[in-house]
């Protein structure tokens, strides 16, 4: 890429390290306090750093198309493009005085080579853009007419589409302009497209990305500062006549997206650079390394891997791709994934229910009628199986079923419930402690299977949301759904939500909490059975909560709900209140920022406990209980015991059921292949993760839940 003379290397007399263009690379220039450019091999996992020739020294990437790179020099602002095939440059002019500029993004119509070259430089939270070409003296200033009538301002991310300048604002609307008369200073406005993506993950960022002729947008939602992923979203530029829209889409193809900056570029997946067709590749400075994110389209599971350390700063990242692409084409594989619907089809089910394992897949044919074998040796069955023998019974006669309350309470624990496929009308489960997995086939399921996300879950029983509108709360295991009605604000803006008890009981209550930004303003929402709107209940508390990203716990007929500093604050349902508590005392004396770190709150034993960790590999997890005479946070070194099982959505504490098992706190994550996947716990005793946070899966559609098959329980 930045090689135009010989003896500019670190290591050896080559330019550029060995295979560099063969496959995606990461680069990153240092800008002017560094003289070097470190280069990233993805598919090996390796870093060599290169010194750049004298002109590219002190030199920032602000974009590229195809071979051709844009640089500029962040103290004389020249400007220039760089081919990394013939190292030929081709000046533009000088980059405009406002440093903010150097963090702009740069859009570029053609090669700078051709006639019709137009760079366009998108500012953030600015109201114009700047457009420029090779030959022309000065950049040129285009205010856009449309921030005179309307308020906000350009959020960044752009792209060249069908000879329309693409352009976000305010993270929910993309504007479309024509990008020919951007040149003349004309600005012709084409299209504004509206975009409502979850309002729940308060910092997303967003990506413009053509593939086939097609243009897409990425959404990826972090939680707060610490830029921790947590859900990807892909939609789809679609023309129905003279309407442009967003549209949300599972699939990609056999491409693969590469994200860096503000930027993205789509190419053919190609087993021999390791990259996999349907997935998103995205590189993101942590607080412990550079991490690259690959998020899977197909079972929505997002890994990472770290890159190695590099000492030369924090400068943008940037991809470079072969320069012969065109002649990089891979036929689909299609993965031989078994039709679940043409499992046991000649078995009746009853609960239309069925849960296949890995284990006991021998079938033993026995006749009779098995709803006349006596109740008593039915519940001594259960007495006697495994919980999943226990999940898998109740399908041989509806009968049966009643006899599932008297599951022993130590053989049930927290599965991880998650979506395997979007396209396959299942959920998998998967049993940490154990390491076994088993998938449930139900309608009841998944009644529409785009854009679903878990939100809570108790007593079996899970809330889940449908796009941004729809919410239902469903049993997985006996198929029944309960449909909440439409959300007050017609869109999931709640940042906690919980129910009282099981969904069939006379006092089911749903409880939905939104908290303003500002720490001032708390809403509850609540509804009833039978209600046909949801009844809002507003409060203006004289002390400011900031509230952690975690769910609300009923404790003694109260919702507590956990702040960011470790501070309580309490819902009484039945006086209607709302109190942010004068102790405990918060753990931080400061208010940390938001997202850096991950807090839980949940009842063990009787007592509430708060859990607080971080994304860092090596940062230990810390555990609080309340003391509820003195009403003061104390330290946990171990958890006699017990076992936790923690995520934002959905926290359980239960007794150890082996010994091998206590004192750990498992997070929602995995490791290993289909065959042989292990839960990835935190240990108490020896205070590190196992395995390593490096590699593990994380499906980002799961929720801790307890089974539960009882049809009234």
């Amino acid at each position: 890429m930045v090689m135009a003379g010989k003896n500019l290397g670190c290591k050896g007399e080559n330019s550029q390290p060995h295979n560099f263009g063969s496959w995606p690379w990461l680069f990153q220039m240092h800008g002017s306090k560094n003289k070097t450019c470190t280069f990233f091999d993805p598919e090996k996992n390796s870093l060599e750093e290169r010194i750049l020739p004298e002109f590219l020294q002190g030199k920032a990437c602000l974009g590229c198309y195809g071979e051709w790179f844009l640089f500029a020099d962040e103290l004389t602002r020249e400007c220039f493009f760089l081919s990394i095939i013939s190292f030929s440059k081709i000046y533009i002019p000088c980059f405009p005085e406002s440093p903010d500029f150097f963090h702009a993004v740069v859009s570029i119509t053609s090669p700078p080579n051709t006639s019709n070259c137009i760079v366009i430089l998108v500012p953030s939270r600015k109201t114009f853009l700047l457009v420029c070409s090779p030959g022309r003296k000065k950049w040129m200033k285009v205010p856009l007419k449309y921030f005179k009538k309307n308020n906000g301002s350009l959020y960044g991310p752009s792209i060249i589409y069908s000879e329309r300048l693409f352009v976000m604002v305010d993270l929910t609307k993309t504007l479309v302009i024509d990008a020919a008369p951007l040149i003349r200073g004309r600005v012709k406005m084409a299209s504004i497209m509206e975009l409502r993506p979850c309002p729940i993950p308060y910092y997303w960022y967003t990506y413009l990305v053509e593939r086939a002729g097609d243009l897409f947008l990425v959404l990826v939602h972090s939680y707060g500062h610490g830029q921790t992923i947590t859900n990807v979203e892909v939609c789809r530029l679609e023309l129905i006549g003279n309407d442009i829209h967003w549209r949300r889409v599972q699939d990609i193809g056999d491409h693969a997206f590469f994200l860096s900056g503000r930027c993205g570029r789509s190419l053919p997946a190609n087993k021999a650079w390791g990259t996999q067709q349907n997935c998103i590749y995205l590189p993101v400075n942590y607080s412990d390394g550079v991490r690259l994110y690959k998020f899977c389209l197909d079972d929505q599971v997002l890994t990472f891997t770290f890159l190695p350390e590099n000492n030369g700063g924090l400068g943008r990242l940037q991809w470079a791709f072969p320069t012969k692409i065109d002649f990089w084409r891979m036929k689909t594989v299609q993965e031989n994934i078994c039709n679940l619907s043409d499992v046991m089809r000649s078995k009746k089910n009853e609960t239309d229910c069925t849960i296949f394992g890995k284990e006991d897949e021998n079938e033993a044919v026995i006749s009779g009628r098995w709803d006349e074998v006596p109740i008593e040796l039915v519940e001594l069955l259960f007495s006697r199986l495994s919980l999943v023998d226990c999940l898998r019974l109740p399908s041989v006669c509806k009968g049966w079923s009643k006899a599932s309350r008297f599951i022993p309470k130590e053989r049930v624990w927290p599965w991880l419930m998650h979506l395997p496929n979007r396209r396959y009308k299942a959920c998998n489960f998967f049993d940490p402690l154990y390491c076994k997995e088993y998938t449930v086939k139900s309608d009841a399921v998944v009644v529409a299977r785009d854009h679903l996300t878990f939100r809570y879950s108790k007593n079996g029983w899970v809330v889940v949301t449908e796009g941004n509108t729809r919410v239902f709360i469903l049993n997985p295991f006996t198929g029944q759904v309960i449909n909440l009605p439409p959300l007050p604000l017609k869109n999931y803006t709640f940042d906690g939500i919980s129910f009282t008890s099981v969904p069939t009981s006379p006092d089911f209550v749903v409880y939905g909490f939104f908290f303003q930004r500002c720490g001032e303003f708390v809403e509850v929402s609540t509804w009833c059975p039978g209600e046909e709107e949801w009844t809002v209940l507003a409060f203006q508390p004289s002390i400011p909560f900031f509230p952690s990203s975690n769910n609300p716990v009923l404790f003694q007929g109260e919702f507590f709900c956990l702040g960011r500093k470790g501070e309580l604050g309490v819902f009484n349902p039945e006086l209607e209140t709302w109190n942010v508590l004068c102790k405990p005392e918060p753990i931080y004396l400061s208010e940390p920022s938001y997202g850096v770190e991950y807090c839980y709150l949940l009842e063990l034993n009787g007592d509430l406990v708060s859990v607080f960790r971080t994304e860092e590999t090596k940062a230990p997890i810390r555990v609080f209980k309340l003391n509820q005479s003195e009403m003061v946070w104390e330290h946990l070194e171990h958890l006699t015991g017990m076992t936790l099982f923690v995520d934002r959505r959905n926290s359980i504490a239960i007794t150890s059921p082996e010994k091998e098992f206590a004192n750990r706190i498992y997070v929602p994550r995995f490791d290993g292949g289909m065959d042989s996947k292990k839960g990835m716990f935190y240990s108490m005793d020896d205070k590190r993760y196992h395995p390593n946070l490096h590699r593990v899966e994380e499906p980002l559609t799961c929720v801790w839940m307890e089974p539960n098959l009882c049809l009234h329980n």
